[in-house]
């Protein structure tokens, strides 16, 4: 791959994920939220598996203390409770409330198609290489990614 290629796929992710950032941020101050929250509200929708704030904590990256501010405030704004663990009374699970988030998953839902509607102006075989080069650059924006000097076990046949 040539280093203009290079540097135009750097640039156009930087310009996206600018955009993205943005976007969230005015979705988020129009439902009295932050970005912060927003998307820690997004990261529970979307992952059944995140539901205490220790889990938030390591999906994210967050501090336990920001992730406690970031509940409070969801609470506070009536997306989310906190509720016992009903397998361990000592733990607090963060639960969705499915009424206030509709709006946010109309609005979003909306977006999809509209995604949805770009990504099929690409054939298969390129969507298959975005979608690769994606999980790439996710893995290595993850707060928990490996340090540079941990070996990286490469899967035969993904080109890695």
């Amino acid at each position: 791959m040539h280093d203009d290629s290079v540097e135009r796929v750097r640039a156009a992710l930087q310009h996206q994920i600018v955009h993205a950032i943005l976007g969230n941020e005015l979705v988020a101050r129009q439902h009295g939220l932050r970005v912060t929250d927003l998307q820690t509200l997004h990261l529970m929708v979307l992952r059944d598996d995140i539901r205490t704030p220790r889990q938030i904590s390591t999906a994210t990256g967050m501090p336990t203390s920001t992730v406690t501010k970031v509940i409070d405030r969801l609470e506070q704004a009536g997306y989310v409770r906190r509720a016992p663990d009903p397998s361990d009374r000592r733990k607090t699970r963060i639960e969705l409330i499915d009424a206030a988030i509709a709006p946010l998953q109309s609005l979003y839902g909306t977006l999809d198609s509209e995604f949805d509607a770009v990504s099929r102006q690409f054939s298969t075989a390129e969507l298959d290489t975005v979608a690769r080069y994606l999980d790439a650059v996710s893995a290595f924006y993850a707060p928990t990614r490996p340090s540079p000097d941990t070996p990286v076990h490469r899967v035969a046949g993904t080109g890695g």
